[in-house]
């Protein structure tokens, strides 16, 4: 295991008080499925920004709560090839449907 190490755990945010739920709790709320609307996202970001958590672990408690949920919903993460052919394929597509249509107006006349 080089280049990794051992980093000790420490506590992101105050124990709640006054019946105040904890981020965790709300990050896990927030989710609708396996996904987290982006609006969903900035207003958890904007909560831990009051509650005083560092950025870098907001995002840390989000992807791993969204970890969680494809794993427990069974969610085939996408490769990065497959994608990448994905979106050649939509872009020659789109690319041919307008030469085609380039060549049918310049065919007509």
């Amino acid at each position: 295991m080089a280049g990794r190490r051992f980093v000790k755990a420490r506590q992101i945010e105050k124990p709640p008080q006054h019946g105040e739920k904890p981020f965790v709790t709300l990050v896990e709320d927030a989710f609708d499925g396996a996904s987290l609307k982006w609006s969903q996202r900035l207003r958890l970001l904007e909560e831990a920004n009051t509650r005083k958590i560092r950025r870098g672990d907001a995002l840390d408690v989000i992807a791993a709560a969204q970890r969680r949920r494809e794993k427990t919903l069974s969610i085939p993460r996408q490769s990065r090839v497959s994608a990448f052919v994905k979106r050649y394929a939509v872009f020659a597509a789109g690319y041919v449907a307008l030469a085609m249509a380039w060549y049918a107006v310049f065919a007509t006349q």
